[in-house]
Order: structure tokens, then C-alpha cells, then sequence
């Protein structure tokens, strides 16, 4: 009965983690550059999902909002020096990275 209950319980630490690494392997590859920033950055979005990006302070209240189009920049040069969290959203409003960015 032991071996029983080892076996299904390496079996689904197995299948978890080959859900995990399908998973992983959707999600597309998304950066923000230049990092640290000093008045705009761009995305890089080789799969063209992002439509939306928010700009957060650590405190965690959002102080900019863009819609995002392919190749587009993003002016920041009016916040103040400090670190922030940029948000990069799909059309769904689902949230696909959230990145660190430095603001000189």
C-alpha cells in the first residue's frame, strides 16, 4: 500500500512539473529597455501581446497608464528619480510581466 500511495504521488509531482514547464514555455518574451530609464522606454514584444503598460511606485499606487503599439516609447521623464514597477498587460487585461525599472 505504500509503494502504491509513493508511486501516484511521485507520478503527480511528475505531472506538475511537466505542467510547469509547458507552461513556461508559452510565455513570450518581454523586456523593458532601457533599464535605468531617464525620460522614455520601449518594450520589447517579439510576439506583439502587449496592449497595455502601468507604471507603479513601491507603494504600490499607479502614476501612469500607456496603451502600447509595437515599437513605441514611453515618456517618464516627468516622474520623479526613484524605482518603480511597470506592469506589461495583454488585451485580455491579463498581467504578463512585472519588471523593476529605475528611473535617473
Amino acid at each position: 500500500m505504500k509503494q502504491l500511495i509513493l508511486a501516484f504521488f511521485f507520478f503527480s509531482l511528475g505531472c506538475l512539473a511537466l505542467q510547469a514547464q509547458q507552461s513556461g514555455a508559452h510565455k513570450p518574451d518581454l523586456s523593458v529597455y532601457p533599464n535605468p530609464v531617464i525620460e522614455q522606454f520601449t518594450i520589447q514584444d517579439n510576439a506583439d501581446v502587449v496592449s497595455d503598460v502601468a507604471v507603479f511606485n513601491l507603494i504600490g499606487k499607479k502614476v501612469k497608464t500607456f496603451e502600447h503599439s509595437k515599437g513605441a516609447f514611453h515618456y517618464v521623464g516627468d516622474l520623479p528619480k526613484g524605482v518603480y514597477l511597470v506592469q506589461l498587460i495583454d488585451k485580455n487585461n491579463r498581467v504578463l510581466l512585472t519588471q523593476k525599472m529605475d528611473k535617473r
